[in-house]
Parts: C-alpha cells; structure tokens; sequence
C-alpha cells in the first residue's frame, strides 16, 4: 500500500468513527435549480464516473456507484479499493428503474452525463445533485466534488481535511525548477493531445507547468484533440507524459517522427502505465494522491537536464535505451 494510500486509509477510518455533523437541511445550487437534503442522506446512490472515490474519501459508503472503466470485480481501483466494505456497482448507462429500487435518500450525478429529463424524472424520488451552473459535463475537478459531497453529507469538516492534505501533497512534490516550463500529456492513439480544461493536465498545471504555446493555438474550448500523424509541435515540450491506457505505447516507439521531439531526443519522456494512467484520468482526491507519488519519482530525472538519465517508465516502456 503506497504512502498516500495508507494516509487516506487511516484518516477515513478515523472518519468512519467519528459522528456526523448535524444536518437539518441543506440547500445546494446547480444547472438546473436548487436541490435541498434534509437530514443527513444514508442511502446515497453515485452516479458520477468517479463519484465511488470522492465519498469513500469522506468515509461514506454508497449504496451503489457507477463503474467506468477497469478495477477489480467491484469496479475500484487500488487507491479506493481498500476503502469500500459494500456498495453495488451500476455499470452502463443511466438505468433509472435500477435506481429507484435502490431507494436512495441522495443521487449524486455530478460527474455522469445526466440529462435534464432524467434529473427531473429521478428527483421525483429523492434529491439528486447534478453538476453546478457554469460546469460543462465532466467538467468538475477533485475539490469542487469534495466541498459538494461534504456539504450534502453533513461531511463539511472531513471535505476540508481531505483538500488541505491533497493540496499539502501538491505542495510537497511541486519543484521550483518545475515552474513555468512547459508540459504536455497525450494518448497514444491519434495521438490525442489533452488540453487544460482536462483534469489531467489541471493537475500538471497545478505542479507549475505550462501548455505549449502551439497546443494553446489549436485548443477550442474542448478536452482534447487527436492529432494528425504528421503534426508534432503542439506535442514539443519540456515534459511529454503519454498515457497508456492498456493497449502500449507501440505507437508512439514507432511513429517516424517522433524523433523530431525535443522531449524525445532529450530523455524528457515519461509513460504512465495503466494504473496510474487511471488514476490521472480518474482525477479524485484519492486517485490523484496515488498519482503523485509515482510522478514525483518519474519527473525529476526527466528534467534533471542530463539526457543521460535514465527514466524508469521510459526505458520499460520501450521508448528510451
């Protein structure tokens, strides 16, 4: 179990322990109104993609979370896993019948692709919360959904604790040297370029990198860009991340030019294997503290300014000698 992993353990046993904040009623504005929770909800169903992770690091256990992708059999990553001692996983898309039978006092969906029609149709049964005004679809980042599920849970005090000690992390593994250089992360199908409005580049951007002045002129607005194979300066920069989803980086090793990289000819590579590729894309509080551990042992070799150096997810990946 890695470090910050058994940290968020042991605080979240501490929570399980504690007794909850008192809640009569709380009110807690959306896209689509107002919902109000009265009381303090003990059946909560989470529709969010990644919702499992933001609850358990509260010390709450869902009743039912939605599964995105990979996992073990319950649908949950190593840095949740430990965590969960029952819930059901709901896997696909939006069954509303499935939910209702569930009877849930809460349905948190802020991070699920919930339509309108559905919010109305499901808050006929119980109080759900959909993503904030102003917040596109996946649009919400670790602590937005924290402070959220905090207020709703009548988890306020422990929502706190859990921001302080990620941004304490943050702190810890962020570089002076790190700040104002330039960073960029992709998939390597396409590729597909991430840009800042994706978690996880926010989460580069909070260690103090910068997106590539090429990559900023052809971001619209949206998450991502995949990229023709002729087309490399948005990805030249100091720091090149490239995520492996579970397929390799096959394509990348072979793609002709790719050599002409500044971050490839230098050594500045890094690729993160599927497990930490999840836990970036999955970009909660506890998957991002499993994240940066393995980041703050990859990226100062990288740019320590030696091509020399060897970089551990590089040379296993095939992408450096």
């Amino acid at each position: 179990m890695g470090v910050e992993i058994l940290r968020v353990f042991l605080c979240v046993c501490a929570a399980l322990l504690s007794p909850l904040t008192a809640s009569a009623q709380v009110e807690i504005a959306h896209r689509w109104g107002t919902t109000r929770i009265d009381g303090t909800p003990q059946r909560i169903v989470s529709l969010s993609y990644n919702g499992a992770d933001s609850w358990l690091a509260l010390g709450v256990q869902p009743v039912a979370y939605r599964v995105w992708y990979g996992g073990d059999d319950r649908g949950l990553w190593p840095w949740a896993a430990p965590l969960a001692t029952g819930g059901t996983p709901l896997r696909g898309e939006i069954d509303m019948e499935a939910i209702v039978r569930l009877q849930p006092d809460l349905i948190e969906a802020m991070y699920s692709g919930l339509t309108e029609a559905q919010y109305r149709t499901l808050s006929r049964f119980a109080p759900v919360l959909p993503p904030q005004a102003g917040v596109a679809d996946f649009g919400h980042d670790w602590r937005s959904m924290i402070e959220v599920f905090g207020r709703a849970s009548g988890r306020e005090a422990r929502a706190t604790e859990v921001i302080a000690g990620l941004d304490a992390r943050l702190a810890e593994v962020a570089r002076p040297d790190w700040q104002g250089r330039t960073a960029a992360m992709a998939m390597p199908d396409g590729p597909m370029l991430l840009f800042p409005r994706d978690p996880r580049m926010r989460l580069l951007s909070r260690l103090g990198f910068e997106v590539p002045q090429a990559a900023r002129r052809i971001d619209h607005g949206s998450f991502y860009a995949e990229l023709d194979p002729e087309v490399t300066v948005p990805l030249d920069a100091d720091l090149l991340i490239w995520l492996d989803l579970g397929g390799g980086v096959g394509a990348v090793r072979d793609h002709p030019l790719r050599g002409a990289l500044r971050a490839a000819a230098e050594g500045r590579e890094l690729v993160a294997p599927p497990e930490i590729s999840a836990a970036l894309s999955y970009g909660s509080a506890l998957s991002l503290g499993h994240a940066l551990d393995w980041l703050a042992q990859e990226i100062p070799p990288a740019l320590d300014g030696d091509p020399a150096t060897p970089v551990p997810s590089a040379r296993a990946a095939g992408l450096a000698p």
